[in-house]
């Protein structure tokens, strides 16, 4: 006969009875995907620049801007989801003086008059159609306070 008592179920892991069944299923991801799509950033630099309205711009500008309304989160050094692009030609992204890296990326957009990441999600709502995408540039454009 033996001294200690036995159990009446097997052993299970440490903590596994605060564990719910189903809690590998309902994992939630806590960082955002960085999605990366070079067609959608091919079709992105065939719109004109949302500035100098320059077609097509050429280049496409990641917003880093955060927002909690728009659901977007960053983080330093990580660069932004290509769902989060703009059409900008090279002079307004990096080269004039009053470009998007020279002024700052708040103050540029602040100045332009848009709301960059309102614009970001439309286009890529309209991804895949060339046509809608430069509908929402040119409205955007039009909306512009300058």
């Amino acid at each position: 006969m033996r001294d200690h008592p036995q159990r009446l179920s097997p052993p299970s892991s440490p903590g596994a009875l605060f564990k719910r069944a189903t809690a590998p299923l309902q994992r939630r991801k806590l960082r955002e995907v960085t999605e990366r799509d070079a067609v959608y950033l091919g079709l992105v630099r065939s719109c004109p620049c949302l500035k100098c309205g320059m077609d097509p711009c050429g280049e496409a500008s990641h917003c880093r801007l955060q927002s909690a309304a728009h659901g977007k989160r960053g983080g330093i050094g990580k660069k932004p989801a290509d769902k989060w692009v703009l059409p900008l030609c090279a002079a307004c992204h990096r080269q004039d003086n009053d470009a998007l890296h020279q002024v700052g990326e708040a103050l540029f957009w602040h100045i332009l008059g848009l709301d960059p990441l309102l614009v970001a999600e439309r286009l890529y709502a309209a991804r895949g159609d060339t046509v809608a995408m430069r509908a929402v540039v040119f409205a955007a454009i039009g909306s512009r306070r300058i």
